[in-house]
């Protein structure tokens, strides 16, 4: 989900701002049996007994927070900068592939344009 925003604050200066909201969540609730053999029809390297002491591989479940705020400015009719900045928090409920995935993050940009 997401929701930005525009301000025309001058003639030449336009500010903007937005948040985005993700959330995911699903399970991993299967064994090996349950999948098709990919060893020739055998259970030579993919065995029941191997495999299936993996009982959980990971439960995805994470939100993340995306705020961000930034501004372009027309110094003339085709010459402009701009800037951005973002805060982004990652909070992971349940550990994933890579362990615990928390954090945050600050990032930004700045840039000048041509338009022609």
């Amino acid at each position: 989900m997401s929701l930005n925003t525009n301000y025309q604050a001058t003639e030449k200066l336009l500010l903007n701002a937005g948040i985005t909201y993700n959330k995911a969540e699903d399970t991993w609730e299967w064994t090996f049996t349950d999948r098709t053999n990919l060893v020739g029809g055998t259970n030579d390297y993919n065995t029941e007994d191997q495999n299936n002491l993996i009982d959980e591989y990971s439960d995805l479940s994470y939100e993340q927070y995306q705020m961000t705020v930034g501004g372009t400015y027309n110094f003339t009719e085709t010459f402009y900068g701009n800037a951005s900045f973002t805060y982004d928090i990652f909070d992971a409920k349940e550990e994933f592939v890579s362990g615990d995935e928390d954090g945050t993050a600050y990032y930004g940009y700045a840039g000048i344009g041509w338009r022609f």
